[in-house]
């Protein structure tokens, strides 16, 4: 992650809640993470802080975990912040492929000319994560500064290289299974909220769902990360929403619930696993 940075030391926004994988990233490489608050339009934009960031990692097509998407006046606003502060936006569109509502919003990268952004984008939600394929777009100057690094780090030979790839793209294949996949998950969301109604019964408020493959259930009165090892023994893997917190002093308790990989028919006998445990915990 020092490829766009001068310094080590050198200050990094992320979104809090935020992706786990991208801060471990920053810490090993001795970038200092500052946690911005994320609320209905995405990442709030820290004006007047007393250090700017070098570096700005957001999700705004979907952000992991409370899934809000972020606003085309919010993002504008990022890129001239950025601009006037010398910084880089690293856009993590890790899954707007499916969103399930309203019109898609430009990304960052192509709003304005020459907007101070790396793209980077992944096949692993569309298709399955051990394909191992992603991808960057940036600014042609910037090309020549990553090229040596990343032909490091990213060595190997892919399905990309064999030919085939292309034609699934040119043919319509991809487009056609997208298609398909938004309408299964789609579909397979609506019924996690009737079930998450149905069988919830504590006060809880369900983040998200305007894209991508999960729900967020913030709650109170919980400890979620207790909650979370608990379900585990009852074959169920929600995620603890406090875990992705930096700082404990501002972390809501709740539970990540994936749905893109898991029949509709275990929602319910799920859910009321969970409504049990959760009232266990309530009462403790």
């Amino acid at each position: 992650m020092r490829l766009a940075t001068d310094n080590p030391g050198d200050s990094v926004w992320l979104e809090e809640p935020g992706y786990l994988g991208a801060r471990s990233g920053f810490q090993r490489a001795g970038l200092r993470v500052r946690g911005m608050a994320v609320d209905d339009e995405g990442m709030c934009i820290a004006n007047g802080v007393a250090e700017p960031p070098r570096l700005i990692f957001t999700s705004p097509s979907h952000q992991y975990p409370c899934g809000s998407i972020m606003s085309a006046g919010r993002r504008l606003a990022l890129v001239e912040y950025a601009r006037r502060h010398g910084a880089w936006i690293v856009e993590d569109d890790y899954d707007s492929e499916f969103r399930h509502s309203g019109e898609p919003i430009p990304a960052m990268l192509g709003m304005v000319p020459d907007a101070p952004v790396v793209y980077l984008g992944t096949f692993s939600k569309t298709l399955f994560p051990a394909l191992r394929i992603g991808f960057m777009v940036m600014r042609p100057r910037w090309r020549m500064l990553l090229r040596t690094p990343l032909a490091r780090c990213c060595a190997g030979d892919t399905v990309l290289n064999s030919g085939r790839w292309p034609a699934l793209i040119e043919k319509g294949h991809y487009a056609r299974h997208l298609a398909a996949m938004r309408r299964l998950y789609r579909k397979r969301q609506q019924q996690l909220r009737e079930a998450l109604a149905q069988e919830i019964t504590v006060p809880c408020d369900v983040l998200g769902g305007g894209g991508g493959m999960h729900l967020t259930v913030a709650m109170e009165g919980v400890n979620d990360r207790t909650l979370a090892q608990q379900a585990r023994q009852f074959q169920l893997a929600p995620a603890a929403l406090s875990h992705f917190y930096l700082d404990p002093q501002r972390a809501r308790s709740g539970l990540v619930l994936g749905y893109g990989n898991t029949s509709a028919s275990r929602y319910l006998p799920a859910l009321r696993t969970l409504n049990r445990l959760i009232a266990q915990h309530r009462r403790a």
